[in-house]
């Protein structure tokens, strides 16, 4: 069995098993409102001294020089400043000067070394400035995050693309009191920035044009349904945080997302490929242990091809599950050498989109035929004209080689390509941006067998010539 993942499918096979009693049912594309502002603050260059070590060299360079005097100038205890002046020793920024008189040997004055005084006179040209940042607000969270600036996309890109809109926690503009100076140099570390100090956020402008950051949410369910509970990713990583406050503006519920029952897979015809069928676990099991290879999380040679359930008399015949159905119509839109066949009810631009297009232009200008079906019912009420207008104009440009159809009306969703046969209950050309935002497990039969998908493919060939309208 090859393996090939996307980014839903690794995520699907790393966070299927987090919720014990619940199955990941579906990951959908999401974004998290976001406003981009600019915060005005007070700032000043990170001392490289704790503060006592600060004002031991600054008062040695000022002249007193003696531990009695240094102590009762700050005020502290004897023991703190006895350390404090033996760890400058040890990093060599102070010495003793001359003796002067019968004065002991650890009443010597105190005097800077030639790093002492280079390392005061730096702390001495520390001072606070006034700087304007860039930062991301996390509308959800009501918090600075520190989101790549370059990953932010305008609302309408993401209406555009149907992700699931998060919703806001509230709708006020972002105030001076909403960031505060210790959550910016928590982000200023992270960035990598150790040196910068942000002492005081004097006040923040909001830019006016509306941003999300493109985001994940997982959706599990319980066996009957009944029970749905949401999981957030952001940058590849769960987000508790996300998640707690999708809890508090409702959940699923108040998103309008819906678990339905699992669709029933299709069976195939031969009772023997059925029997041969290795099961949804199995496969599952296999393709985890290949992704951790994968992401490095398991050691190289853990996984080995060849220690795989073998194929059985009729070739590969195992199940699909439905995250690695879009994993499969990339291959045969990327690796497809001679043919491909596609029936799907609806059409849609969330699937059909530019990328889908180049790609099966480019499977056709290698001399690959291309049979695609759509139609439910009477009308394309479920499809998008656009989409269908798009697959057709490429159907007139390749006669020869790419046929689109229109069909009185279909139920099969049948992807094939090569010598691999795909039946399933997913919806190949549809999958993405659901619009009631109801959700169930998809689960198919793949079979990789010359013999066999030929006799399938010149059926479906058939179907789709008979059923045309």
């Amino acid at each position: 069995m090859t393996h090939t993942f996307s980014t839903d499918s690794l995520l699907a096979l790393r966070y299927q098993s987090t919720r014990p009693g619940l199955e990941l049912v579906t990951i959908i594309d999401a974004a998290i409102p976001v406003a981009m502002v600019t915060a005005d603050v007070l700032a000043q260059d990170r001392k490289p001294l704790p503060l006592l070590e600060e004002f031991v060299l600054r008062l040695v360079s000022a002249g007193v020089t003696t531990e009695d005097t240094i102590t009762g100038f700050l005020g502290v205890s004897e023991r703190m400043v006895t350390q404090t002046i033996a760890d400058h020793f040890g990093h060599d920024n102070l010495t003793y000067g001359p003796a002067v008189g019968d004065v002991p040997p650890e009443q010597r004055p105190l005097r800077l070394t030639s790093r002492g005084a280079l390392t005061a006179r730096d702390l001495a040209s520390i001072t606070p400035k006034d700087l304007s940042l860039p930062l991301v607000f996390d509308q959800l969270l009501g918090r600075v995050k520190p989101y790549d600036r370059n990953m932010i996309i305008t609302r309408a890109q993401a209406e555009d693309s149907h992700l699931l809109l998060l919703p806001a926690s509230r709708s006020a503009p972002v105030q001076a009191g909403d960031v505060t100076a210790s959550e910016i140099n928590a982000l200023l570390r992270d960035r990598g920035d150790v040196r910068r100090e942000v002492l005081l956020v004097k006040r923040v402008s909001q830019a006016k044009a509306r941003r999300v950051m493109p985001a994940k949410v997982l959706v599990y369910a319980d066996a009957d349904r009944s029970d749905i509970q949401l999981a957030v990713v952001v940058d590849d990583d769960l987000s508790q945080a996300h998640e707690l406050a999708l809890i508090d503006q409702g959940g699923a519920a108040a998103l309008g997302i819906q678990v339905s029952p699992a669709a029933e897979r299709p069976t195939l015809d031969d009772p023997n490929l059925e029997r041969a069928r290795v099961p949804l676990a199995e496969v599952t099991r296999q393709r985890e242990d290949a992704a951790a290879v994968r992401l490095g999380t398991a050691a190289p040679g853990t996984y080995n091809q060849s220690q795989a359930q073998p194929p059985s008399q009729h070739g590969e015949v195992r199940a699909v599950s439905v995250f690695e159905h879009p994993d499969l119509l990339d291959e045969a839109l990327t690796q497809a050498a001679n043919r491909i066949l596609l029936i799907s009810p609806w059409v849609r631009r969330t699937v059909v989109t530019t990328d889908f297009i180049g790609k099966l232009e480019s499977r056709l200008k290698r001399s690959v035929h291309v049979h695609i079906a759509h139609g439910y019912d009477e009308d394309d009420s479920g499809s998008d004209a656009d989409s269908i207008r798009k697959l057709r104009n490429l159907a007139n440009r390749y006669p020869e080689r790419f046929s689109f159809t229109r069909v009185k009306s279909t139920h099969a969703k049948i992807l094939i390509f090569d010598d691999v046969w795909i039946s399933t209950s997913f919806n190949w050309l549809s999958f993405r941006g659901d619009r009631d935002r109801t959700y169930r497990m998809e689960e198919g039969t793949l079979v990789r067998n010359q013999q066999i998908v030929d006799q399938q493919y010149e059926r479906y060939v058939a179907l789709i010539d008979q059923d045309r309208r």
